[in-house]
Order: C-alpha cells, then sequence, then structure tokens
C-alpha cells in the first residue's frame, strides 16, 4: 500500500480523502496535515500575473522527513506552468501540488474537484499520462467543465497501468 502525505493550507474534509482513496481502491492511504506554505509561496509568486509558478514551486517545498512514498501540496491560490495560462495542478517525481483557486465553488462540488485534481496529480507522481476517456479522473481538464464531467476514478486502462505501478511490476 502507498502511503502519501498531503500538506493543505486549506481545511480539508474527510469526504475529499475517502474520494481520493476509493479512487485507489485499497491501494494507497492518505494521511492529511496543516501546513504552512507561505514562505515557498511568495518565493515562487509572480506578481507580474498574480499567481503561483507550479514547477518552482515544488522545487522549494522539500518535506522535513522522507518517509512517505507521495507528497501532495494543496495550496490556496492560482498557479501557472510555463507555457500554460494556468494549470489545476502539476506533478514530477513524488511531488504535486493542487491549486484551489479555479476549484472553487459550492462546498460539495469544491469538495469533488478537489479530490479529482489530487487524484489526477497522485496518478502522474505515479507513472501515468492523461487519458484519452473523457470519463478518466486522468483525462487532461483544461477547463472547470473538464473538471466537472470526468469522473473521480481511473478508468480500467489507467488503473491496470497504476496497479503495475504499485506493485513494481
Amino acid at each position: 500500500m502507498a502511503e502519501v502525505l498531503l500538506f493543505t493550507e486549506v481545511d480539508i474534509s474527510r469526504r475529499v480523502v475517502e474520494t481520493v482513496e476509493s479512487s485507489f481502491r485499497g491501494l494507497l492511504r492518505l494521511a492529511v496535515t496543516r501546513a504552512d506554505l507561505g514562505e515557498a509561496k511568495a518565493k515562487a509568486y509572480d506578481k507580474d500575473r498574480g499567481q503561483i509558478r507550479a514547477d518552482l514551486l515544488l522545487d522549494l517545498l522539500k518535506p522535513a522527513e522522507r518517509r512517505w512514498r507521495r507528497y501532495v501540496y494543496v495550496v490556496e491560490g492560482d498557479g501557472y506552468a510555463p507555457g500554460l495560462n494556468f494549470v489545476f495542478g502539476v506533478a514530477y517525481g513524488d511531488k504535486a501540488v493542487v491549486f484551489t483557486e479555479r476549484l472553487r465553488s459550492a462546498a460539495e462540488l469544491f469538495e469533488l474537484r478537489l479530490a479529482k485534481e489530487i487524484t489526477h496529480e497522485l496518478g502522474h507522481t505515479f507513472g501515468l499520462g492523461h487519458c484519452g476517456d473523457p470519463r478518466c479522473v486522468m483525462y487532461f481538464s483544461n477547463t472547470i467543465g473538464d473538471t466537472d464531467l470526468k469522473g473521480p476514478g481511473f478508468c480500467p486502462r489507467c488503473f491496470a497501468k497504476l496497479e503495475r505501478a504499485l506493485s513494481g511490476r
């Protein structure tokens, strides 16, 4: 079982955690801790754009201990990556970041969007690419509408890849 530590600046409901964990069907356990990411956010903040540069933020965020298999940071704010106007999240290596700004809506919809984006970025940390199935959580979200239309779980093809990645096969 993969253990993932989720650092967050926002309150994460049990529903978000359960939605993410259920998408991984018992292959993952998610632990949540509050975090102050202010200093790293300030260094990664692009004043001209009014956004946080996602790749720079991930480079700056280094967990104090390396006992977890993956790390996810939920950041209050709007993110971007070079060449893109905005990102909901970014992942590379064993770390991922998800930005809340463009996911905001009514509480229940926000929680579902957040769970989908956390699951999507974690999928990337386990080697999954974007999927062509618009119902799969690994489908690329070009708009918030894409996020709303896709499901919270993996399609059979992506889940099979995930199982192989987690089993070391």
